[in-house]
């Protein structure tokens, strides 16, 4: 109550000692003592060999522990509610303004974006002159593919120094699209209208990966409001006693989790189990915090490569390879569970090697059994039939997408009143227009054809190249596409060429999966992937971003170019030796 007094400047604590000054106070505790007597002696019998006063110091400092996490805990859960009140309360005209008046804005990463945005325009017409294949592309097409360059060139450098917030730079996309003329019509030969090229863009903001993650959040929602996501962090960490094994068992389930359920709705079910974890923690445990949430985001990058069902650019491929040799489900496990897996060892070795989380002590951890009641049973019957039917092939099929599955819980949650209009409202939709604008992007991209462009000209300049330079140069490419566009994006224009460019070596499925496997590994900026986006978009109680984009950028290059190492040598090997 002090802690409270003192940020909100009320005088609660006062009124509080007055009404309880004239209640009962308790004057012989002897049978409590004689309970407390009885719980020492039979924790030293069981664990101090009848020692009782180390079995006592043992008791006493675990308690302060327990104490200290109930209280960090407790403080933090009201504070943020706090701030989700304070956030709408009206204050007078001109109170709470700044000196600086756009606090948002930061000039110089803008003049740089600006500056760089004019030097690819005014550039890449030159450098379109020299890709060998660019004179069988009508004019128009290749206008609206140097436009769409210079567009990718200025959102990346905005999300990357977060110049402004990142959903505004996303929510500009489609209008920054529009205005630069990047949509051309179905044969290439002219530019669409304005009017036409806005229906595009817009209509691409509202996929059905957006209603994927509205529905993620609608379930990470009702785990935290019902305290499920509690119950669940405390067992994790009752399992891993050390800080550096929660990260790799977080990490772990991040992958298999990906594998079933896309990497998509992972992310966002782990972070909301690991914010009960980190609630308690100190202040100076931030750079654990920050470990676990970039462990997130990398296991579930990586666990996108699992199976055919993990991830969008896994299913394009297959499609990418009908009427050739076809991969099996037990083939694409056999090739990617050893690359996850020393992908994973890897990933985590970095992060011990960056954060040391060793050295963070994890606190005792209370484990309160609560009794579960009908909303509890409802929440988690919702969950698991939403996870089988996402698992279930002939679902997805009936239902056209996983997108569509996902309004279950949706429509469960708000409508039977598990959910208020309230809760629907606190969503975060700063992260749900962050990736409709990176589809938007996506969509521009593929309009221009600005990547079939591009690599018609590699495949071009690499004839009579070895089959592993030829693999190696096109993952490189989808590397960099992939993470500055999205990786669905990549797959949808380069893997189907890969194709073509495979079936004239003799090696179609080592192209395909091998881009496939590619598109997941590029994880090198916040909007790279929906799981670098979830973790950069988590805040702490005081609505302070945990991950900042240059600590994403910082971990997500290395990582990366180890993710590309693996694929082009290791997966590279095991995708030969299987005859792909």
């Amino acid at each position: 109550m002090k802690k409270h007094d003192k940020v909100t400047n009320l005088h609660c604590k006062d009124d509080k000692m007055r009404e309880l000054s004239g209640k009962y106070s308790f004057t012989h505790p002897g049978k409590l003592e004689a309970m407390k007597k009885s719980v020492e002696e039979e924790f030293a019998r069981c664990f101090w060999s009848g020692d009782v006063d180390h079995a006592k110091e043992e008791l006493r400092e675990s308690l302060r522990e327990l104490v200290i996490w109930e209280r960090n805990t407790i403080w933090r859960d009201m504070l943020q509610s706090e701030r989700r009140v304070n956030a709408v309360v009206a204050k007078k005209a001109g109170q709470g303004i700044k000196r600086y008046w756009m606090p948002s804005l930061k000039p110089v990463p803008v003049f740089v974006s600006v500056i760089m945005f004019l030097i690819v325009l005014l550039a890449s017409p030159a450098l379109f002159d020299l890709l060998p294949n660019i004179s069988h592309y009508h004019p128009a097409n290749v206008y609206a593919a140097q436009r769409s360059l210079s567009l990718v060139v200025l959102v990346s450098f905005l999300w990357a120094t977060e110049a402004v917030p990142l959903y505004v730079t996303a929510l500009a996309v489609p209008a920054l699209s529009v205005i630069l003329n990047v949509y051309v019509t179905e044969n290439g030969k002219r530019l669409m209208l304005s009017g036409d090229a806005a229906k595009l863009a817009v209509s691409a903001m509202c996929s059905s990966t957006i209603l994927l993650i509205i529905g993620g959040y609608s379930i990470a929602s009702a785990l935290s409001k019902y305290a499920l996501d509690k119950t669940v962090a405390m067992y994790v960490l009752a399992k891993a006693g050390q800080p550096s094994q929660v990260l790799l068992l977080l990490m772990l389930l991040a992958v298999f989790l990906s594998m079933w359920i896309s990497n998509v709705a992972t992310p966002v079910l782990l972070n909301s189990i690991m914010l009960p974890i980190v609630q308690g923690f100190s202040a100076h445990s931030l750079p654990f915090v920050k470990c676990l949430l970039l462990g997130i985001a990398l296991a579930s990058n990586i666990g996108g490569m699992g199976t055919p069902i993990a991830s969008p650019q896994n299913a394009i491929a297959l499609s990418a390879l009908e009427g050739m040799q076809q991969v099996s489900f037990l083939q694409w496990t056999a090739i990617s569970v050893p690359l996850m897996l020393l992908m994973v060892i890897l990933g985590h070795g970095l992060l011990m090697f960056w954060f040391r989380p060793g050295k963070f002590a994890l606190p005792i951890i209370p484990s309160h059994v609560e009794a579960f009641t009908a909303p509890h049973y409802l929440i988690l019957g919702t969950v698991a039939v939403t996870i089988s039917l996402w698992c279930w092939k002939p679902a997805v099929a009936i239902a056209g997408s996983e997108g569509i599955i996902a309004c279950l819980p949706i429509l469960v949650f708000y409508g039977s009143g598990l959910l208020s209009k309230e809760d629907f409202n606190n969503l975060p939709w700063n992260v749900i227009m962050l990736v409709a604008g990176g589809v938007s992007l996506g969509s521009a991209v593929e309009a221009s054809k600005l990547l079939r462009i591009v690599g018609g000209a590699i495949s071009q300049s690499m004839s009579g190249a070895s089959l592993w330079m030829v693999t190696t140069v096109f993952s490189c490419f989808i590397f960099i596409v992939s993470s500055a566009t999205s990786h669905t994006v990549s797959a949808i224009i380069i893997l189907p060429l890969l194709a073509e460019i495979g079936a004239g070596i003799g090696h179609p499925r080592l192209m395909v999966m091998g881009g496939a496997l590619a598109c997941s590994c590029a994880m090198a900026l916040p909007v790279s992937s929906f799981p670098n986006t979830a973790a950069v978009s988590v805040e702490n109680e005081l609505g302070k971003q945990y991950l900042q984009p240059s600590d994403i950028v910082k971990l997500g290059v290395q990582m990366t170019v180890i993710c590309a190492s693996v694929l082009i040598s290791f997966g590279f090997g095991i995708m030969y030796l299987m005859g792909f």
